[in-house]
């Protein structure tokens, strides 16, 4: 969640342009910057990573 609420500073963005960057809605991209992690799904927050070219690596110890 950190890495995309950098990234979305580091380019600029407004969070409209964040969210049809991510597919997601205005609102989401509202939650990922106010880092309200519970509201997402490991999934969700995978995809939006991949989308802007995060690579993801779990690991589970």
């Amino acid at each position: 969640m950190e890495e995309l609420s950098v990234w979305i500073a580091k380019h600029g963005l407004k969070q409209a342009e964040a969210a049809e960057i991510l597919m997601v809605s205005r609102p989401r991209v509202s939650d990922v910057v106010n880092k309200k992690a519970a509201k997402f799904t490991i999934d969700t927050l995978v995809e939006m990573l991949s989308r802007v070219g995060k690579p993801v690596k779990l690991a589970i110890s």
